[in-house]
């Protein structure tokens, strides 16, 4: 599996909200209108106009003047992804909440992404505002559907601010008609003629006649970027009135044009940098160093920030900047067109400085945009595993479908790195043809390549997870052995993969200690280089494993373990962390820590929904129904197998059916449905007298509850069966089970015992208080009326041999009253004697 490093990093420069330009000129109509929009409790603001037209500084002015708690994204084209959208939009709303996503943000960053992730973004708190700047970047419909369900479902107290070029589809419409929307558009944004006065003359500097200014005001219909340049241009100009009187044009044309004049107005060595590095989505002075060849660029950024040259901070230590898109824009269309053979080395030295930082995406980015496809392979197949776990799986994806066919096509490493990705976010079904091209660009390989065998082995690992999803567990067992045996002894994430593919192959063909063996490997390996996805995979399948083998201690350890790894050392919620949630729910509840099982189970399950996990959303499901059911709430229990059934409905392993069924079967049973419970049963396909196996498990225990429920004869026949097989395998968590089930079934005090003996040393106890419990609850299905707490009380002493009197004694009441208890505990149970009191009670499994 993908080797991640620790926590993905995200952009800081992303979440920095503008400080005011130098000369500011304040728009206090403009502020008042968001203002009160904010206090009209509108859940959007929407600022929208062309590029050029002070949106983003409007934004930015209203944001700094609010005593609210506010986070600011700022987006860009990348981010139109779905995954990578949600991880930053999340991380932006924890900056001001930090509570918001707590358990979405993990799995965002371990590059899972929930179906519905805005139902997982919840908080109530107080009044908030989260702007995003260029909405426009972002035009995926997943994007734009999770932004609708935001504002049909509004978190309380949040208020959108969406800063963009175009109208976002959205239902601005019913929103407006709603009096849920406040709009500043390009007409409220022009500066009138005295906001034209108040920028050229204070924020300038310039010295302009009323009828220069209005000549501006009107050229540039108050567009600020016009003004701006135009401003830049009349600096030094000893007739500022001439070249006003020839300014005119579209807006582009008029950008264009100036431009070319401010451009024209600066030393050569600054019309080169501002060239060359227009290509930086991003700019810093190591950065622009290395790519325009310079020593100073750093004191550079600082004067043309100072000189209003439509630089953008991007931070508060003067560390990043950008240039305003719409001077970037044109800036890189001068450069291709004066110097396009120049942007290959360009490109390749921004590659080369990124991929020098560990920033392996611009790094790949700007390789391609070189044109150096050979470079871009070379970092894809260095960087793949990181991308996968890092929220980049859709832009990997991009990066090499824009390699050339044959370059794509003749890598192993690209090929099988992309089969990873489809198999850890479990979409098996491209798989295919990766695998074909990376086996013909295997067999492609000179035969003494030394990297030949390990290609070999992740390709063979490959194909048995395959094999394992169709159900081909010998192909799969025999792939995974081939896989293993070729792994090289210096490659600890092969080696991890490996191991982790036959530990799998194993559980499943019921070779236990070789799967304990392998798993264990597995996660060792993976621990040992941070790869905290390959380690969960290993510790979700150890705890498959050692849950019915009865490990419990040896369980809790290595899951809790792994899991404080992950959440608290990466940060990052890796694939199947929901199931080993789940199964420590399941080892809390056998220890009888109810409330800690419940805890457990229930963070497993929403890991499980966040992370599209359905097999281990329904065994957390099918857990906490049995849960529900030991405490005696029996609605609770079958609303929760309702809720796995329709998981199931869409889909999942024929494991996690049996375990449904099996719970589910056992619940009818508890509830006195026997014909029901048996055809649930019958439906599996597996009869009571089929052979009992580590797969069977589940089902052949429920088949023994329901003969148990339903007094048949053959129950402790079958409870013999199951003891008999799970001996042998050393199954002892079922074989626990199978003891106590044959106790009921008539076996009496020697299974229970032998039961409680195997029991001790894991410390198992629920065990024993559900099957009392459910014993409980079959008399109540038999009785008119069931046995009181004080009834079952002097029934016990009763059992002892006890007198009335002793009895009374005991209970602290008069003899009387005992007398009034046995005469109810022998109505309700249809005896009238002592002797035949006690053998109905054992018989029911109340003593």
């Amino acid at each position: 599996m993908p080797a991640p490093s620790s926590t993905p990093p995200l952009l800081a420069a992303k979440f920095h909200r503008p400080a005011s330009p130098l000369g500011l000129v304040p728009r206090p109509v403009l502020v008042a209108r968001l203002n009160d929009g904010l206090a009209a409790g509108r859940p959007l603001t929407l600022i929208a106009a062309p590029a050029g037209y002070g949106k983003t500084t409007l934004a930015a002015q209203w944001t700094a003047q609010l005593d609210r708690p506010l986070t600011w994204l700022a987006l860009d084209e990348a981010d139109d992804d779905p995954l990578r959208f949600c991880t930053y939009f999340v991380a932006a709303l924890q900056r001001g909440h930090p509570a918001i996503g707590a358990e979405l943000l993990p799995a965002l960053l371990s590059g899972q992404l929930p179906p519905q992730a805005a139902l997982a973004i919840n908080h109530s708190g107080l009044g908030w505002i989260c702007v995003l700047d260029d909405f426009h970047a972002v035009q995926d419909p997943a994007i734009l559907g999770l932004m609708q369900d935001l504002l049909a479902h509004p978190l309380a107290g949040l208020h959108l601010a969406l800063v963009t070029r175009e109208d976002p589809a959205l239902p601005l419409g019913r929103l407006r008609a709603r009096a849920q929307l406040t709009e500043v558009r390009a007409a409220d944004l022009r500066f009138d003629q005295a906001e034209t006065a108040a920028f050229l003359r204070d924020s300038m500097g310039l010295a302009l006649s009323e009828a220069d200014l209005a000549r501006l005001a009107a050229r540039t219909e108050g567009w600020a970027a016009g003004l701006q340049l135009a401003g830049l241009s009349l600096q030094g100009r000893a007739d500022p009135s001439a070249f006003v009187e020839t300014l005119s044009g579209t807006h582009r044309f008029i950008l264009g044009y100036l431009t070319e004049e401010v451009l024209a107005r600066q030393p050569a060595a600054v019309q080169q940098f501002l060239l060359d590095t227009s290509i930086l989505a991003r700019l810093s002075g190591d950065l622009c160093d290395a790519v325009a060849g310079r020593s100073d660029s750093a004191d550079l950024l600082e004067r043309l920030l100072a000189a209003n040259l439509f630089v953008v901070p991007l931070d508060d230590e003067g560390r990043w900047y950008r240039y305003h898109h719409l001077f970037a824009d044109l800036l890189q269309h001068r450069l291709r067109r004066e110097c396009a053979a120049c942007l290959p080395e360009l490109h390749r030295r921004a590659s080369l400085w990124h991929e020098g930082r560990d920033m392996p995406a611009a790094s790949i980015e700007h390789a391609l945009a070189a044109g150096d496809y050979p470079r871009a392979v070379a970092l894809l197949e260095k960087y793949r595993w990181r991308l996968l776990t890092q929220g980049h799986s859709r832009a990997l994806s991009q990066w090499v479908q824009a390699l050339p066919a044959a370059l794509r096509n003749s890598s192993p490493k690209l090929n099988t790195g992309i089969v990873w990705g489809q198999i850890l976010h479990g979409d098996y079904r491209q798989a295919g043809p990766y695998l074909a091209a990376a086996q013909s660009a295997l067999e492609a390989l000179p035969p003494d390549n030394a990297a030949a065998r390990g290609l070999q082995a992740d390709l063979l690992a490959l194909q048995s997870f395959l094999a394992q999803a169709q159900g081909q567990a010998p192909e799969a067992l025999a792939l995974a052995e081939q896989a293993r045996s070729l792994a090289p002894d210096d490659d600890v994430r092969l080696i991890a993969s490996t191991a982790l593919a036959f530990g799998v192959a194993c559980r499943i063909a019921g070779r236990f200690d070789e799967a304990s063996e392998a798993l264990e490997e597995a996660m060792r390996a993976a621990h040992a280089i941070d790869d905290h996805v390959t380690a969960m995979v290993a510790v979700a399948h150890l705890s498959l494993l050692w849950y019915p083998l009865g490990r419990l201690r040896r369980l809790a350890a290595i899951a809790e373990y792994a899991v404080e790894r992950a959440e608290t050392i990466a940060h990052v919620a890796p694939f199947m962390i929901g199931s080993v949630h789940a199964v420590l729910g399941q080892v809390y509840y056998e220890w009888n820590q109810v409330e800690k099982a419940r805890a457990a189970l229930l963070h497993g399950i929403r890991m499980a929904s966040l992370a599209s996990q359905p097999a281990s959303l329904i065994y957390g499901k099918v857990a906490l129904a049995r849960l529900c059911q030991g405490e005696g709430d029996l609605a609770a229990a079958a609303q929760h197998l309702h809720e796995a059934g329709d998981v199931l409905a869409q889909g999942g392993p024929g494991w996690a059916r049996l375990d449904w069924a099996g719970q589910q079967a056992s619940l009818l049973a508890a509830q006195g449905n026997l014909a029901e419970a048996e055809a649930t049963l019958a439906a599996t396909g597996i009869p009571t007298e089929a052979p009992v196996t580590y797969r069977t498990d589940a089902i052949h225990l429920a088949w023994l509850r329901w003969m148990i429920a339903g007094r048949h004869p053959q129950a402790l026949a079958l409870a013999g069966r199951i003891v008999q097989s799970t001996e042998a395998d050393k199954r002892h968590g079922t074989l626990i089970q199978a003891l106590v089930l044959g106790a009921k079934a008539g076996g009496g005090l020697e299974w229970l015992g032998r039961a409680r003996q195997l029991a001790a040393p894991e410390g198992y106890q629920r065990v024993f208080i559900d099957e009392a419990l459910a014993a409980k609850a079959a008399v109540t299905q038999d009785l008119v009326e069931p046995l009181t707490e004080r009834e079952l009380e002097a029934l016990r002493l009763l059992a002892e041999g006890l007198t009335y009197a002793e009895i009374a004694a005991r209970l602290v009441v008069s003899v009387n009253t005992v007398r009034f208890h046995v005469k109810e505990i022998y109505g309700k149970l249809g005896v009238n004697r002592q002797a035949q009191a006690v053998a109905r009670a054992r018989e029911l499994g109340l003593l």
